[in-house]
């Protein structure tokens, strides 16, 4: 009966006879370890700092609005509430008790606000608008420091705080106070007072007690309410228009409530998220407990009403960092199967090294199982020990360990023993059957399997194609489209070889000198092995889709940048006809190439007879906003001349995306005054627009009785930003293109997939050059032996050593081009469903770029061949000549 008994001795004994290749084996398990294992903790990191990101950048977007219900005016008269703060605080805490603990825990406390609609002021003219507005934070009232005047008081003594003001009454006075900025835009100052009304026509009385500048202009107090600090300036209708708002006091509140009627007054508790606090584990919580909060309640039931758009600030986010994940997760992938090719191409080797002892353990009675055991407890030490330094190592440098190591430790501890036990079953033999017919039958049954499992590779790549055009990169299946796309690539080439290389045979049967003819000879007899083929072909391939993957997004982050900003530098300010001549004046500035000027307006009313909607309204001047694109790396606009050519009735338009229905009678709402467009092109892509872009010439728009005054001056050449700067002189927001590429390289979802790529190609290179010579030492003996009785046969040294560099030459250029080929197709075929313009903030698939020192990848394969190849010569060269006779 065979013998199962393991014998450690033995085990002990093959450990030691080859050292160096199970410290390869070893070094390769830890170092894929390292970076699988690092995968999953980086990844959760950098999707946490990216959701934390995303709702910091949101601003006001990403607050969790409470709106408490309208007070009521009693006909017969008010009385002024002088415990009216208290009341207030009481609602703010009841409105953050009733928030879900998912929310509660991510938000800040709220900040109560009271605030009144805009009331235009009557003592100098229309266009002036004020908005009262008190804000209590939770950590008391926002500091300021008071430049001229006091800070607003009661308007009535301590002993008269509950007073009932009667409806046919004079308006009750309320003091406020206003910031510089809003006091210059106002031209107001302490002591005015200052007649309103609401749009309803209720008088107001204003008294202006000081002015004030903020201790910390990014207090949130400021936040909730911008226009406390930040007054707006525009042109509405043809006139110009300034809004701001006033700080009302504690002690001045109660006059608030008594001065303006209820139905001007709003109430809200706004809660400012905690950026540092958003998890990507708790994301899709929160997002849902913010639905279901919306809701909830509303005011029609008296309860209160919740408003809030954080659920798509973070469905927004999510979905960016899904597709990195998943961009992750291709490249992992490709990573871990590269690695167990490897894995198993060293496992082949040393059971090759093996092969006398194990077939003499066999003969002597040992079964399959018990040498698989036997290897098993050899495999396992060796992949359990690299597991474990590179699970060490990772817990070193980041501090907790991902799963995605495990698949690499059950194929380096299995590889061994399974091909071990492969080749101790074939000690016995083979049975071959006697009959023809049977050995054809056996022949066929053969080619049909290996059809089959040909057959089942290509049908797996193409349904992985199929899932990540349907799915995303969603699961394995989708994730594993390139890998499975370089093997199933590899077995294709694998079927040309062998025609392409009896081709070359027959060509080279006539050549003048033998070198090529035995090379040929030599390939065509043994052909080129598929697992090298396989391994090298793959790590290529998946080095070449990582390299691509990083430089696209680069790239594309370069261009989505430059659409942003929409030259080299952009100024905003307010409207001001005097920004044409600032334009001209750019152009000429020392470095600059060429400007432009226009008015960008979003969500302006458009219409046809069978669409509507809001666009984006670019009104440019089309000669220059034309230069400007032809002399930056923009997209060209040529129909952009079209807008100056006479319209008739209508001015032309150029028109980008939008109902289809759209372009049919378009017509525009400007101040009120409806513009009928026709439509003569497609429009460029202005500052990254997703809403559809109109653009109309300025001169054209202004004779169809609809001003314009542009607040946008676009500036394109290398001094661009130093220009725009010089001009703003403090005034208005400058934008650089080198800045907003910065932080879009900064952010952290495309630096953490370009570092994971930078690492993933490096050690697909160091497996490229582990399988190819791994692969040269499998074939070394076969090989020695062959150019062994060519050098007995008495052929020249100087042939011999071209016959050997070109046996391990031509396997490895094969190899080399066609991973190269694989990988830039793979990420041809596969850019356009990895959502990369989710990372690159375009609005649509960047172009892909396949850099061309990829191809080096293929040059260090053939010097690692030429090395090998120099190290197998002097081996053979030290061989004495009588000894390779007698072998």
């Amino acid at each position: 009966m065979p013998r199962s008994r393991l014998h450690l001795a033995t085990v002990l004994q093959r450990m030691r006879s080859d050292p160096g290749l199970l410290l390869l084996m070893g070094l390769v398990v830890a170092l894929t370890t390292v970076l699988t294992a690092a995968v999953g903790p980086l990844t959760e990191r950098t999707a946490d700092r990216a959701i934390a990101a995303s709702v910091r950048d949101a601003g006001a977007r990403g607050t969790v609005v409470a709106t408490l219900p309208q007070g009521y005016d009693d006909p017969r008269g008010k009385t002024r509430d002088p415990n009216a703060v208290v009341r207030l605080r009481q609602d703010t805490r009841y409105a953050q008790s009733v928030l879900p603990p998912g929310i509660r825990g991510v938000l800040r406390p709220g900040v109560a606000t009271i605030t009144s609609t805009p009331l235009q002021l009557l003592d100098a003219g229309p266009g002036r608008y004020l908005r009262l507005a008190f804000v209590d934070p939770p950590d008391g009232a926002p500091a300021v420091t008071y430049t001229a005047g006091r800070a607003p008081r009661a308007s009535t003594r301590a002993g008269r705080a509950d007073v009932t003001v009667q409806r046919d009454a004079a308006p009750w006075p309320v003091q406020v106070a206003l910031s510089e900025d809003a006091a210059q835009a106002l031209g107001l100052q302490p002591g005015d007072r200052v007649a309103a009304e609401t749009e309803q026509h209720q008088d107001v009385s204003i008294r202006i007690s000081g002015v004030y500048a903020a201790d910390d202009p990014d207090d949130d107090a400021w936040q909730v309410v911008t226009e406390l600090l930040s007054p707006t300036q525009g042109v509405a209708q043809g006139l110009e228009r300034t809004s701001a708002a006033a700080l009302v006091s504690a002690q001045a509140l109660p006059d608030l409530e008594l001065a303006v009627p209820a139905a001007a007054l709003t109430q809200r508790t706004i809660f400012v998220p905690r950026p540092e606090r958003l998890r990507w584990s708790r994301s899709a919580t929160v997002r849902r407990e913010v639905g279901l909060l919306e809701s909830s309640g509303g005011l029609a039931r008296g309860d209160i009403a919740w408003s809030s758009l954080l659920a798509g600030v973070l469905g927004e986010a999510r979905a960016e960092v899904d597709a990195a994940r998943g961009q992750a997760q291709v490249l992992l992938v490709g990573l871990v199967v590269a690695a167990l090719l490897v894995l198993v191409q060293a496992g082949q080797l040393l059971v090759r090294r093996r092969a006398a002892p194990l077939t003499m353990a066999r003969e002597r009675g040992a079964s399959v199982i018990g040498v698989a055991a036997e290897l098993l407890v050899e495999s396992l030490a060796v992949a359990t020990l690299g597991a474990a330094v590179g699970v060490a190592a990772t817990w070193l440098w980041v501090g907790d360990v991902g799963r995605a190591w495990v698949p690499v430790l059950v194929g380096a501890a299995l590889a061994g023993p399974v091909l071990g036990a492969l080749l101790a079953g074939q000690v016995t033999g083979r049975r071959v059957p006697a009959n023809r017919t049977a050995r054809r039958t056996a022949a066929r049954v053969r080619v049909v399997r290996r059809v089959a499992l040909e057959a089942a590779v290509l049908g797996a790549a193409a349904l992985s194609l199929v899932a990540l055009r349907q799915r995303g990169t969603g699961d394995l299946t989708a994730a594993g489209a390139t890998t499975w796309w370089a093997v199933a690539g590899g077995l294709v080439v694998l079927r040309l070889l062998p025609p392409v290389l009896r081709l070359a045979l027959r060509a080279t049967r006539r050549s003048a000198g033998s070198a090529a003819f035995l090379v040929s000879a030599r390939l065509a007899q043994t052909g080129v092995a598929a697992l090298p083929l396989l391994v090298v072909s793959l790590t290529v391939a998946q080095l070449t889709f990582a390299v691509a993957l990083a430089a696209t997004e680069r790239e594309g982050q370069a261009a989505g940048a430059l659409l942003a900003v929409g030259g080299d530098a952009r100024l905003t300010t307010a409207p001001d006809p005097g920004l044409a001549r600032t334009a001209r004046t750019l152009a000429n500035a020392p470095g600059v190439r060429a400007a432009a000027s226009g008015r960008v307006a979003d969500g302006v009313r458009a219409s046809s007879g069978s669409s509507a909607g809001s666009v984006r309204l670019v009104v440019v001047d089309a000669p220059a906003y034309e230069r400007l694109l032809e002399q930056s790396d923009l997209p060209d606009a040529p129909p952009l001349a079209r807008l100056t050519s006479a319209g008739g009735d209508r001015v032309p338009a150029l028109l980008l995306g939008g109902p289809a229905g759209l372009r049919d009678g378009l017509v525009v709402t400007w101040d009120d005054t409806n513009v009928p467009l026709d439509v003569v092109g497609r429009a460029p892509r202005v500052q990254a627009s997703a809403d559809p872009v109109v653009v109309v010439d300025a001169d054209a728009f202004a004779a169809a009785g609809a001003i314009a005054p542009a607040d946008t001056v676009w500036v394109v050449g290398p001094g661009a930003e130093r220009a725009v700067t010089e001009a703003a002189g403090g005034a208005g927001s400058v934008v650089a293109y080198d800045d907003e590429l910065d932080a879009r390289r900064d952010a952290a979802l495309p630096q953490g997939l370009v570092r994971l790529a930078v690492a993933a190609s490096a050690l697909l290179a160091l497996l490229a050059v582990l399988g190819l010579v791994l692969a040269a030492l499998v074939d070394a003996p076969a090989r020695g032996a062959s150019l062994g009785r060519l050098r007995a046969l008495g052929l020249r040294d100087p042939d011999l050593r071209r016959i050997l560099a070109g046996e391990l030459l031509v396997p490895a250029a094969v190899a080399g081009l066609t991973g190269l080929a694989l990988g830039a197709s793979a990420a041809r075929v596969v850019v356009g469903s990895l959502d990369l313009e989710r990372i690159t903030g375009q609005s649509g698939t960047p172009s892909l770029v396949v850099p061309w020192w990829t191809a080096l990848a293929v040059v260090a394969l053939l010097v690692t061949a030429l090395v090998v190849a120099a190290v197998e010569w002097r081996r053979l060269r030290r061989r004495v000549l009588a000894q390779l006779l007698r072998s």
